[in-house]
């Protein structure tokens, strides 16, 4: 391993560390890191500590003992150290320290390791502590902490819920000139590998939005702005209708975030009045959607094209009055032809089973009424056959659905771009579920699930956080394929920006009685990630200890 120097096309020079390796019969040279411009201060400084040289070998024999040993991952804590310090969030930390005078351990920088591996490698607590914490740059968290501490700290986590949503919300927010808020809100459901509903009060057999009814759930209430930043979340039995938490997390919002006006945006599952009415308490505004069907003795009004007003030859609306409040209903060729090819493939199912059924099955035919409303003969011992009336009269409802709105002030197109946009919370739990991995869930306490909530909820933010810059940044993706014309330019997202930024490392350099640490380049999309979120790019050289003292301090 040697210190090498190269020139550019323009004549500066720039230092680079090499080694050399066999591959077959030839040597060949890697750099493992650049460390700058020669005439760099900084850099000179680590030039110096090697050696003062004349010639690109010279290093290595002025420097008698040198020796890397091993990497650390640096790129992705110095994101996440930036939104812990931008957004407030070392400060609500601190501000729970203070509630807990008595703590033995480094609990800022327990959450802020735990919230770093979210992105490193979504694993367990205990993987964090047997691998992460070895690998993880140690001038930015705690490399000592001990399993247990890292349970007290979700446990903490738990216990400051509330505190920590109210906070983060509130942080750099006018009190006095804060107006409106959209509020998008939605339900998903989480898993756990058990099947026993015994251990807490929350894990209960439900409908699975996973498609894993072999497992217990809760169900996850997320509250989302309509950048995507997550504002809070409340967790429910794992049996729990979906309409039905819709008053606990409205008497929550409201007293958490106390502003002016919140206009809440739902989906057709809480479509019910007492939910409408709960939300029209203490003057609440919300578009919800509306499910035409629960709607009787207006098809002929809602379904009539000719009361709408064309956009375009895609799209077209009509508004009018549904119990007082707004009701705009829309057509969408789009939303037509799915329509028409989820019926079609129902249709091709039904006949399928038309053709090999007999007598006795009948009855046990099918259960699924969005299959039963095509077939005649169900109920009689008549022939099966495909009821073309009842599929006539759905061909016609194909493309229409609604919305309903108490709110005055806002146009019915711009009531449908608010409530279009609940396709963020879905993105949202895409993100909690996929890249974050908030699931499955191996805590059995309520505690210690709504602590670990909090933490994917936390991870969650600083993600969302990463996307709102990267999209007003119009940052596109750097990437073979779509520089060699591939494929199109694409948007670069919190994903990929990850996976190369995780290779900025930090490298510890032993050189006699010192240890030198220095990082590895950020270019490429790492570098647009730290420009997209203003981080400034730390020097090469970031820190020098001498041995000694760092035996001292080990042996005190």
């Amino acid at each position: 391993m040697y210190i090498k120097t190269t020139k550019n096309s323009l004549g500066q020079s720039y230092y680079h560390l090499v080694e050399s390796y066999r591959e077959g019969k030839k040597v060949r040279q890697r750099t493992l890191l650049s460390l700058g411009r020669v005439q760099d201060n900084k850099i000179g400084q680590l030039v110096e500590a090697l050696a003062r040289h004349g010639d690109n070998l010279g290093a290595i024999s002025a420097a008698k003992d040198i020796s890397v040993d091993k990497t650390y991952i640096l790129g992705p804590l110095l994101v996440i150290d930036n939104i812990f310090k931008a957004y407030g969030i070392y400060a609500i930390i601190n501000n729970i320290l203070t509630q807990h005078p008595k703590l033995e351990f480094d609990f800022k920088k327990a959450i802020f390791t735990l919230i770093a591996a979210r992105f490193i490698k979504p694993s367990s607590k205990l993987f964090v502590y047997e691998k992460l914490l070895d690998i993880l740059y140690p001038e930015l968290i705690n490399s000592d902490l001990s399993l247990q501490h890292i349970y007290r700290s979700i446990d903490l986590l738990s216990q400051h819920k509330d505190e920590i949503e109210s906070s983060l919300y509130w942080h750099n927010k006018d009190l006095l000139n804060h107006a409106v808020d959209i509020v998008l809100y939605d339900l998903t459901t989480l898993r756990f590998e058990s099947t026993r509903e015994d251990l807490n009060t929350l894990c209960k057999f439900g409908f699975s939005k996973e498609m894993r009814s072999d497992c217990t759930q809760v169900i996850l209430g997320l509250l989302v702005d309509s950048d995507g930043i997550p504002l809070g979340f409340e967790v429910y039995p794992g049996n729990t209708f979906e309409g039905k938490t819709l008053s606990s997390i409205i008497d929550k919002m409201r007293s958490k975030f106390k502003v002016k006006r919140f206009i809440f945006v739902g989906d057709r599952g809480l479509f019910s009045k007492s939910n409408i009415d709960k939300l029209k308490e203490d003057n609440g505004e919300f578009i919800v959607g509306m499910r035409l069907d629960h709607v009787k003795g207006r098809d002929d009004e809602f379904y009539n094209i000719k009361n709408f007003t064309y956009e375009s030859d895609d799209f077209a609306y009509y508004e009018t009055d549904h119990n007082g409040d707004r009701c705009i209903i829309i057509w969408s060729k789009k939303r037509a032809e799915r329509d028409q090819k989820v019926r079609d493939n129902i249709l091709a199912k039904i006949r399928k089973k038309i053709s090999n059924i007999n007598n006795k099955k009948i009855k046990s035919f099918i259960s699924n009424q969005n299959y039963r409303k095509y077939i005649k003969g169900l109920d009689s011992n008549a022939k099966l056959s495909i009821d073309e009336i009842a599929v006539n009269e759905a061909s016609k409802k194909d493309g229409f659905y609604a919305i309903l709105s108490n709110v005055k002030d806002i146009s019915g197109s711009n009531l449908f771009g608010y409530y279009k946009r609940l396709w963020i919370i879905e993105d949202s739990f895409g993100e909690i579920k996929g890249n974050l991995q908030a699931r499955p869930v191996f805590h059995w306490t309520d505690n210690r699930i709504v602590g670990h909530l909090v933490l994917s909820f936390l991870a969650y933010f600083c993600e969302a956080i990463m996307t709102k810059n990267l999209r007003l940044n119009n940052t596109i993706s750097n990437s073979k394929s779509s520089d060699n014309n591939n494929i199109k330019n694409r948007p670069l997202t919190v994903v990929n920006a990850m996976q190369d930024i995780c290779e900025v490392r930090a490298v510890p350099i032993l050189i006699n009685n010192q240890k030198i640490w220095v990082r590895t380049d950020i270019n490429n999309n790492s570098a647009k990630l730290f420009n997209a979120m203003k981080i400034r790019i730390p020097p090469k050289l970031l820190k020098t200890e001498c041995l000694q003292n760092v035996v001292a301090q080990a042996k005190s």
